[in-house]
């Protein structure tokens, strides 16, 4: 008798706790429906082709059918409901808190797992349409503006083109930062080659261009993570996400497939260790002379310190630790909104301005000047994932071997958005500035041995 009286209050608070996971529960499965739908917005699969409506041109960048506003509507309601259905269960003061902070976790790498899922599909769509095809273009969504205006247009071409994979890199940035779990600092916390590798190997899966990798290997490095697997991480998702390199045997002469394998590794992993190696002692250095700075120096020191204080995400995390379902999509959301008022702009801008710089560049010839020219533009400009494959094999069927060898590791492994937030997150220029220039120099190596077969 004594024995079923004590095992009546844990009974009765097993109980209490069924409304919160079926809570949980329905949040995740409210939000996977809305993420369904967007992704469906942007590649168009779950219909007929014939149904969708299509924005853009000649790339869609919407796929739009009547269908997808029941769809839309239901998941962002049932989400909204759900969290504050959650919000009122964690204001009772019977709830037990240990159960929470489980349930917590479990809602974390729920909200990981949906979220990884929705960038497989988003990637593995038109990787499957392109493999059927034998075919990989350019992506060009509306139509160029006149002369000098051209840059912008691309700038706003190319948002059009990686918007899903942007607010995902965000909101999976914002999880990262958010959550914080001890595992995860423990395996990117450490700076010797092991570490670096697991940084490298975080990112095989992820797809993400150099731009869309940056705001999230910045909010690793502000939740943590090393110097070495933060740069390792945000180098690999463009150069050793596996969907690009099976594309790339797929639609490329064999060699060049090699090259842009081999060519990865030694650029994700060995360029990014060198890179630490010597940038390391630079991150905890007072980045200004202390004695009498003249005005210049002053101005620029300021609009450095503004920049760099933009990325101290941590600040916005609310005192309260996120051990609620309900404090954990509250912190997960804020801080991806905060990380998209920064991510965005930089990335737009950045597009705008590398733009203008193509505008400028002369066409690459196959000689060392057509070389030079190519690898530069590659380590400056930003394009969405794969495309230095349309790219370089433009190039080889006119017969500029050198240059398309330069742009198949320059092209994805970096940018200037991407280098500038970088430079933002570990406030130090020289460190983004040496792996850019690391990365211009492996590119100018590749394109030489072509050069001289």
């Amino acid at each position: 008798m004594t024995s079923r009286i004590a095992a009546a209050p844990d009974l009765t608070r097993s109980h209490s706790q069924v409304p919160h996971y079926v809570t949980a529960a329905a949040f995740l499965g409210c939000l996977a429906l809305l993420l369904l739908a967007l992704v469906d917005v942007r590649r168009g699969f779950l219909f007929a082709a014939a149904d969708y409506t299509k924005i853009g041109a000649p790339s869609a960048t919407l796929y739009l059918d009547g269908r997808h506003l029941p769809l839309l509507l239901l998941g962002a309601l049932g989400a909204w409901l759900a969290y504050r259905r959650m919000a009122r269960l964690e204001e009772d003061p019977t709830a037990s808190r240990p159960s929470l902070r489980s349930l917590s976790r479990a809602l974390a790498a729920g909200l990981g797992v949906l979220l990884l899922v929705d960038l497989f599909t988003y990637r593995s769509v038109p990787a499957s349409r392109i493999l059927a095809s034998g075919q990989l273009g350019i992506g060009q969504a509306i139509p160029h503006f006149p002369g000098w205006l051209k840059p912008l247009s691309d700038g706003f071409n190319y948002m059009a083109l990686v918007w899903h994979a942007t607010t995902l890199g965000i909101l999976i940035g914002g999880l990262f930062l958010t959550v914080g779990s001890a595992p995860l600092r423990r395996l990117l916390g450490g700076k010797g080659f092991a570490s670096h590798l697991a940084g490298a190997a975080l990112a095989l899966p992820q797809p993400f261009c150099s731009c869309c990798a940056a705001p999230i290997g910045a909010t690793l490095y502000r939740s943590g993570a090393a110097l070495g697997p933060t740069l390792a991480f945000v180098v690999s998702a463009p150069m050793l996400n596996i969907t690009t390199l099976v594309l790339a045997v797929a639609l490329l002469p064999a060699e060049f497939a090699l090259l842009r394998i081999a060519g990865g590794v030694v650029v994700a992993i060995l360029v990014t260790r060198a890179t630490v190696l010597i940038a390391s002692r630079w991150v905890d250095e007072p980045r200004f002379p202390a004695a009498r700075p003249g005005a210049l120096v002053r101005l620029a020191t300021g609009a450095m310190d503004a920049y760099n204080r933009l990325f101290h995400l941590e600040a916005f995390l609310s005192d309260t630790p996120a051990d609620t379902p309900a404090t954990l999509v509250r912190a997960w959301l804020g801080m991806s909104w905060h990380l998209a008022r920064i991510a965005v702009p930089v990335l737009f801008l950045g597009s705008v301005l590398t733009a203008a710089v193509v505008m400028v560049v002369p066409a690459p010839s196959n000689d060392a000047l057509g070389l030079l020219a190519a690898a530069a533009l590659g380590t400056l400009l930003m394009i969405p994932t794969w495309t230095e494959i349309p790219v370089a094999a433009g190039l080889l069927q006119a017969g500029l071997t050198a240059p398309a060898a330069a742009l198949l590791l320059t092209l994805p492994a970096v940018s200037v958005p991407c280098l500038v937030i970088l430079a933002g997150a570990v406030s130090n220029l020289r460190v983004a500035l040496l792996l850019g220039l690391s990365v211009f120099a492996t590119g100018l190596l590749a394109g030489g041995l072509f050069l001289l077969l």
